[in-house]
């Protein structure tokens, strides 16, 4: 079931990333197994739909053991027949039986759900005493999702500054990668910053796409192409700005499963920044 949907290394330190996302977990963004619509293997098809009023996309199969206890034994995938033009039949033969593909720890991290939740859209949620309920591709909706989505991209721009820092002589190095303009900016910015005694670090005063052009100008990333690359450090801009600013960025499905890319994109950005960072492998 879902909610209807909206018209490796670290971040700084491993100790930090870990210690953040570890206390994001799950069950923060899951519907409760009380809340959650049902079917059973000998409902119709065309009634359960009808009952869908919600448009949830996957529903619980129950299997009434007795009359007090009942066992969740697969899901029906009911956005499959939402626009059917035949609803005939009974949810028996269309249902998937329960399997470890279908799981998920409760305490698992928000952002390891993310990873594969374009795959995996629909997972029933499992603690000690069971399943305790569901979580599902359109919850990437919910706000302990933004706070992930945030300090992931956080997390990667303060790579981006790091690898920039240990890997330039000078401030002059890497503002010759910005254009022209950037480069007055930040110049006027870090002299306005000397006079009131307020200077720490020229790289602090680069926004995410100062960092972004060069870091795609000046190191190498091996296979990679420079088109591929800047399109993906493109579209992992547009998240950051959307996710700060309190917009939309899994409105639909489409946009949600573009996320789960994106977040796999920053990982393994960051895991290839991080290698360059150890191995001192520059351009």
């Amino acid at each position: 079931m879902t909610t209807s949907w909206a018209t490796h290394e670290d971040i700084g330190s491993g100790d930090v990333f870990e210690a953040l996302h570890s206390g994001l977990t799950v069950e923060l963004i899951s519907t409760h197994r009380d809340d959650l619509m049902t079917c059973t293997p000998d409902d119709a098809i065309s009634d359960v739909i009808d009952r869908n009023v919600e448009s949830y996309d996957f529903l619980p199969v129950l299997s009434l053991v007795s009359p007090n206890n009942a066992s969740i034994i697969g899901l029906f995938h009911a956005a499959k027949f939402s626009h059917a033009a035949s609803l005939e039949g009974c949810i028996r033969e269309h249902y998937d039986p329960l399997s470890e593909e279908f799981v998920i720890g409760a305490d698992a991290r928000i952002l390891d759900f993310i990873k594969d939740a374009d795959g995996k859209p629909c997972r029933l949620v499992v603690s000690n005493s069971g399943i305790i309920g569901l979580v599902s591709l359109s919850d990437l909706q919910k706000l302990p999702v933004r706070a992930v989505l945030f300090a992931l991209i956080t997390g990667f721009e303060i790579t981006m500054m790091e690898v920039i820092k240990r890997s330039f002589q000078n401030d002059e190095d890497w503002l010759c990668y910005l254009n022209e303009g950037r480069r007055k900016k930040i110049k006027h910015t870090i002299a306005e910053s000397h006079r009131d005694d307020g200077f720490v670090d020229a790289l602090l005063f680069t926004q995410f796409c100062d960092k972004v052009d060069i870091i795609r100008e000046f190191f190498d990333f091996g296979a990679e192409s420079k088109p591929a690359l800047t399109s993906k450090l493109n579209e992992i801009q547009r998240l950051r700005d959307n996710v700060a600013h309190a917009n939309e960025y899994a409105a639909s499905p489409e946009h949600a499963k573009n996320v789960c890319t994106l977040v796999r994109d920053i990982l393994a950005l960051r895991e290839k920044l991080a290698g360059i960072r150890k191995s001192g492998g520059l351009r």
